[in-house]
C-alpha cells in the first residue's frame, strides 16, 4: 500500500515541479522584456546618428520680393531613437534631435540681397509610427544689405539603424512674421498664422 502510494505521488511531484519551472521561466522572460524596454528609455538607443557639418540644399523663395534662390543648411548634432513595443511587436519609434544649424539663402539674381544666420541649439522629440519626425519653424536671417528676412521651414528627420535622412522644405511665411521687427524667443503662432503669445 505504501509503495503504490509513493509511485502515485512521485509523478504528481514531478509534474508540479515542472509546472513551477515553466512559470518561473515565463515570469523571468517577461521581467527581462520589461526591463529591456525601460533601459531603452534611459538612453539605450536602438539607433544613433551624428551630424558633422552636413549640408542640405533646396529651392527657396524670398517671401518679401518672391526672388527665387537656393537655401543651404549646414547641420551639426545628433539624432537618437529607440523602438516602441506593444509587448509583442514594434509599433513605432521615439526620436530625439539635438542640432545646431547655419542657414544661407542666395538668390539666383545677384542684384537681390542674400541672407544668412547661424542658429542656436534646436531640440525636438516625439513618438512616430513611421520613423519620421518633422518640425516647423521660422528662422530670422540678416541680409547682405543690412535688412532682415524670416523664412518658414519644415525639417523632416527619417531615422533607421543605418543612419538618418534629413530634408527641408519651405512653407508659406505667416503675415505676422513677415516683418523687420525682432520677435522674442518663444513667440507662438497658430495654424492660421495668428500671433498667440509674445
Amino acid at each position: 500500500m505504501k509503495i503504490i502510494s509513493a509511485t502515485i505521488q512521485r509523478p504528481v511531484v514531478m509534474i508540479l515541479a515542472f509546472a513551477s519551472f515553466l512559470l518561473l521561466s515565463a515570469s523571468q522572460t517577461f521581467a527581462q522584456g520589461n526591463s529591456a524596454v525601460s533601459a531603452q528609455k534611459e538612453n539605450d538607443y536602438t539607433f544613433s546618428h551624428n551630424l558633422n557639418a552636413e549640408t542640405i540644399t533646396f529651392e527657396a523663395i524670398n517671401p518679401s520680393n518672391q526672388a527665387p534662390g537656393r537655401m543651404t543648411v549646414t547641420i551639426t548634432g545628433t539624432i537618437n531613437g529607440y523602438r516602441l513595443w506593444d509587448g509583442q511587436s514594434v509599433v513605432g519609434s521615439h526620436l530625439k534631435v539635438d542640432e545646431r544649424a547655419a542657414f544661407s539663402f542666395v538668390p539666383y539674381y545677384p542684384y537681390y540681397s542674400s541672407y544668412s544666420v547661424t542658429g542656436g541649439l534646436r531640440q525636438f522629440a516625439g513618438d512616430t509610427t513611421d520613423d519620421s519626425l518633422f518640425s516647423d519653424f521660422a528662422v530670422r536671417t540678416k541680409g547682405s544689405d543690412g535688412s532682415f528676412q524670416r523664412f518658414m521651414l519644415r525639417e523632416v528627420i527619417t531615422a533607421t539603424e543605418a543612419g538618418a535622412q534629413i530634408t527641408f522644405e519651405q512653407l508659406k511665411l505667416p503675415d505676422v512674421l513677415n516683418t523687420q521687427e525682432e520677435l522674442p524667443c518663444g513667440t507662438v503662432i497658430d495654424e492660421k498664422g495668428a500671433l498667440l503669445r509674445r
